[in-house]
């Protein structure tokens, strides 16, 4: 099987039960959230422009957002976890729910989700209405974020399981995203979220190399090798024509696992550096909330983002979901 390598990345720390386990699970949704939620202010801008406009760095949530509804990164997030603790999981359940946020809300949404979303609004079916969509913009342009933003509740699901975890990141990357960077890159971060709740480090050249196995594009893999004692700078995260790329929003996911246990020294980092910078800030916040746990979010961050109690009793259901026998 292709996957076999980066399957076993995965089942060889499922044993792992680190004694703040339930914790770091609420770290997920809720750094996601809180990442999102810093990153908003400043999305699109470069980071000269970042620096001007806050010579201190971004550090504060703003509060508006208590009275906004969910951002497209946590809002896509929140109905992927919704769909997993479904009694089974189907990409046509998880479709119909983003066609459903997409009519009801639809904030910061990009043009490749939107489009793919009204081709599953006319009926029809994923991954047919991705593959649509990917066929008429091609290039990188059909290459966004958009998947990988959203899938840590795939690992917080399926931790357990190597096999399961990669069927369903996949699957949930296809229903809008067709290009196989999308799809391979979101993989990519949901083992490392896999990784990062058990309390373990994870190999760049192992990642790398568990890539270069499977079916995945060459890309994906030398991205991979290219974070390893790289700074964010090196990330490129503002240039304008990669801005939203989704090999860069993982890359963002791989540095965070890099840096010191500091959630919020890591987030203003990643802000700072402009460009898309409320997806890079809900990668991030995955990938560090699952290292350092829900209690070491700022509290006053979290305070200016609506409804964390939803997103804290999403975490709990997943792990007692992600983490029981079946």
């Amino acid at each position: 099987m292709a996957t076999e390598k980066l399957e076993a990345l995965v089942d060889r720390v499922a044993a792992s039960t680190p004694e703040d386990l339930k914790d770091r699970y609420r770290g997920v949704l809720l750094g996601v959230a809180a990442g999102n939620a810093l990153g908003l202010p400043v999305e699109g801008r470069s980071r000269r422009a970042v620096e001007r406009a806050y010579p201190g760095g971004v550090r504060e949530v703003d509060v508006a957002e208590r009275d906004r509804p969910w951002d497209d990164d946590l809002a896509q997030t929140v109905i992927v976890a919704e769909a997993l603790l479904e009694e089974r999981f189907t990409t046509g359940d998880l479709a119909a729910r983003f066609v459903e946020w997409g009519r009801s809300n639809g904030r910061g949404m990009g043009h490749l989700t939107s489009e793919v979303l009204h081709e599953l609004g006319r009926g029809t079916p994923p991954p047919d209405a991705a593959r649509a969509v990917y066929e008429r913009m091609g290039g990188t342009s059909s290459a966004g974020n958009g998947a990988v933003m959203r899938c840590a509740p795939v690992a917080l699901r399926w931790r357990k399981s190597g096999a399961s975890l990669i069927d369903a990141a996949r699957a949930s990357a296809l229903v809008t995203h067709y290009d196989p960077l999308c799809e391979w890159s979101t993989v990519v971060m949901a083992v490392c979220v896999a990784i990062a709740l058990a309390g373990q480090d994870v190999s760049h050249d192992e990642l790398a190399d568990a890539v270069d196995a499977s079916e995945a594009p060459s890309e994906v893999g030398e991205a991979i090798r290219f974070v390893p004692g790289r700074g964010l700078r090196d990330l490129e995260l503002d240039d304008p024509m990669d801005m939203g790329y989704t090999l860069n929003a993982m890359q963002v996911g791989l540095w965070s696992f890099t840096k010191a246990l500091d959630f919020a020294d890591t987030l203003v980092q990643v802000v700072d550096e402009g460009g898309d910078t409320d997806s890079n800030g809900a990668v991030a916040g995955a990938i560090m909330g699952a290292r350092v746990g829900a209690s070491r979010i700022p509290p006053h961050w979290l305070a200016n983002v609506p409804d964390t109690d939803r997103l804290t009793e999403l975490a709990d259901g997943l792990y007692a979901r992600g983490n029981s026998a079946a």
